[in-house]
């Protein structure tokens, strides 16, 4: 969904992008924590069928290379 605006269950469009910070942080953001390294996660959710897919932020990528 991150890349192609699709979700891969049902294929329709209307989709919402959460991201790590920001007006829905307290509501749906989470953080990983991988050996003592707080990880933030952005998720993309499917307004039709509510399928969720979550990823690392680039930011945060950088610290999962030192893990």
């Amino acid at each position: 969904m991150k890349k192609s605006g699709c979700c891969p269950k049902c294929g329709h469009h209307d989709i919402l992008y959460v991201p790590a910070k920001g007006i829905y942080r307290r509501n749906a953001y989470q953080d990983i924590i991988v050996d003592y390294h707080k990880l933030k996660v952005e998720q993309y959710i499917c307004k039709t069928c509510g399928y969720v897919e979550s990823y690392i932020c680039e930011d945060h990528l950088k610290k999962m290379e030192e893990l």
